[in-house]
């Protein structure tokens, strides 16, 4: 997938989510899963793509959140510990950050301890590739 993804159908896919909360954690189950199988292959346009119906999920679908949030830090959670891939944990960052952003408290099955790890880890990983240099 080398195009951005698009617009216009992650706009229906999350109208139709908001106006069926019911079919979102199928929906979200799916989008979990494919990220999943695009992490292992390496496909991270894909992996970008789901992230950004993440995204508008968030910002169209905020009464549901609880529906999705599980499945969404399961994705947050696999993209920071990538460590081969900066990219990918850069990406897993920012939906923390967005994912904080939209929604003032996190779900009590998040693991709220292994979050500050992997953020720390990887600053420490970058600041150490700085001195290398």
């Amino acid at each position: 997938m080398d195009a951005e993804p698009n617009d216009r159908k992650i706009g229906k896919l999350c109208e139709y989510a908001s106006r069926n909360p019911l079919r979102i954690p199928k929906i979200t189950s799916n989008l979990e899963q494919r990220c999943f199988k695009d992490l292992r292959n390496e496909n991270f346009e894909c992996v970008k793509a789901v992230l950004c119906i993440y995204r508008k999920l968030l910002s169209s679908c905020k009464e549901q959140m609880p529906l999705f949030a599980s499945c969404l830090l399961g994705i947050i959670r696999a993209l920071l510990e990538q460590t081969r891939q900066d990219e990918m944990r850069i990406l897993g960052c920012n939906a923390l950050v967005c994912f904080m952003g939209e929604h003032y408290h996190i779900s009590m099955d998040f693991d709220s301890e292994h979050m500050p790890y992997a953020l720390f880890s990887f600053k420490d990983r970058q600041g150490n590739s700085e001195t290398e240099s």
